[in-house]
């Protein structure tokens, strides 16, 4: 049978002397895997709409298994992100932990967009580091949140109160953050400021396009990686830094 995406190339593998494997996160489908049958031989022409950090329209012939690409036309190649070493780098992180929290063929139209307008925001910025970091900070987050992790924010994890302005904690083993009369029942837990409780609320309510606007210290972004990293770290087995 023939199937036509729209997707995201996430990475592509070597495979034998002139095949590739490319992981895909379509619109239709989810994270695919999809074999690119001849693509490495010199006058292959699949393998330029096929880069990671391009959309493509994707065209696969699929009977059993995993099926293979028969054509391919890019959409949008976000070249700025491709000519900045430091947005490749934040890109690449986050393509890295898709790979692992999403389960392969399952639809969500939420979290390709979410991708989608991310690429586009940071294909927008120059060389901005704090606004690339605030861009990918609020995805993660985000995706977080729509895969079902998502971080207690709003009231403590122990006692359930409302948490007030006063000096609070993030515990990562139980989802959130702690508050000041609560903290000592927890050994692992790092203080958290109440302005990156701000922003976490922040990035979960406001639209990711929104986000660029928003002014934060290098230490509150400092400290959210820290929290992300925890969140990974525990959710998926893989807290490396954005």
């Amino acid at each position: 049978m023939d199937y036509k995406y729209q997707g995201i190339i996430l990475n592509k593998r070597d495979i034998g002397e002139v095949d590739r494997i490319y992981t895909i996160y379509t619109l239709e489908g989810g994270k695919i895997r999809i074999l690119g049958k001849g693509v490495r031989k010199p006058n292959a022409k699949l393998a330029g709409n096929l880069e990671p950090i391009t959309k493509a329209e994707i065209f696969v012939s699929r009977n059993r298994g995993m099926g293979k690409i028969t054509g391919s036309i890019a959409i949008n190649n976000f070249s700025n992100i491709k000519t900045n070493l430091d947005l490749i780098t934040k890109v690449f992180y986050v393509f890295k932990l898709l790979a692992k929290i999403i389960s392969e063929e399952e639809k969500d139209e939420k979290v390709f967009n979410l991708l989608e307008k991310y690429l586009s925001g940071m294909n927008k910025l120059s060389q901005d580091e704090n606004k690339a970091d605030i861009l990918t900070l609020g995805l993660l987050f985000k995706i977080l949140d729509e895969m079902g992790y998502r971080l207690e924010v709003e009231k403590c994890v122990y006692c359930e109160k409302k948490l007030l302005l006063e000096n609070n904690y993030f515990s990562v083993s139980r989802g959130g953050i702690l508050c000041h009369n609560c903290h000592s029942f927890e050994q692992k837990k790092i203080i958290v400021s109440n302005e990156s409780i701000k922003l976490i609320r922040i990035f979960l309510q406001n639209k990711i396009e929104n986000l660029v606007k928003l002014k934060v210290s290098q230490a509150d972004i400092n400290q959210l990686k820290l929290i992300l990293n925890e969140a990974t770290g525990w959710f998926v087995g893989d807290g490396t830094g954005s």
